[in-house]
């Protein structure tokens, strides 16, 4: 996770990031911080494919 947050500075406008951070989180059972990720993933992507996961991502929590 320490490698994680040294990449947030460079890929923090990439949805793709906080995606896949949010994945890692929630294998680490921290459920509040991944949705916070996908969150901020949902509010970066404006594809539509992407959007859709991640709002079903979020509808599970």
């Amino acid at each position: 996770m320490t490698e994680l947050k040294d990449l947030e500075t460079v890929l923090d406008r990439y949805a793709l990031f906080h995606a896949t951070h949010a994945e890692l989180l929630r294998e680490l059972g921290r459920p509040q911080e991944a949705r916070r990720r996908d969150e901020r993933a949902l509010a970066l992507t404006a594809n539509p494919a992407q959007q859709a996961l991640l709002t079903q991502r979020l509808t599970w929590n």
